[in-house]
């Protein structure tokens, strides 16, 4: 049986879905070419949620490996990470599907949510 996730993961996954819908709202009203340029959005908040939780996922794994095995497992995923990011974005350039520059600007939605974290911790965990 699965364990819950943190309240940490939790509050970053929340705060990830509300950068993905602010920005999506902002595309809708700024961009002409809408739908393309939220299909690369949203493909870049779920790679997002989805980083996250195999972050989250590859640390615990990480604890029980030792100094040495945790610091090549650590590599090993973000390795991982790295490439599938890589690998989707060549994906939705050569298929012309959505905005690599969307994309990007949803990924980076992880990182907003893991500089407002501590700012929003106690108002998000009364809702989570």
């Amino acid at each position: 049986m699965r364990k819950r996730l943190p309240l940490i993961v939790r509050e970053l996954l929340f705060l990830v879905i509300v950068y993905g819908i602010l920005t999506e709202i902002i595309v809708l009203i700024v961009v002409k070419e809408w739908l393309f340029y939220s299909i690369g959005l949203m493909t870049g908040i779920i790679l997002a949620i989805g980083m996250c939780i195999h972050m989250h996922i590859s640390i615990e794994e990480a604890i029980d490996r030792g100094e040495a095995g945790a610091q090549k497992h650590i590599s090993k995923t973000y390795a991982l990470r790295s490439t599938v990011i890589f690998f989707v974005a060549g994906i939705i350039y050569y298929f012309k599907i959505g905005s690599i520059i969307s994309l990007f600007i949803g990924i980076m939605g992880l990182k907003v949510a893991a500089y407002l974290q501590p700012f929003t911790h106690k108002y998000v965990q009364k809702y989570i």
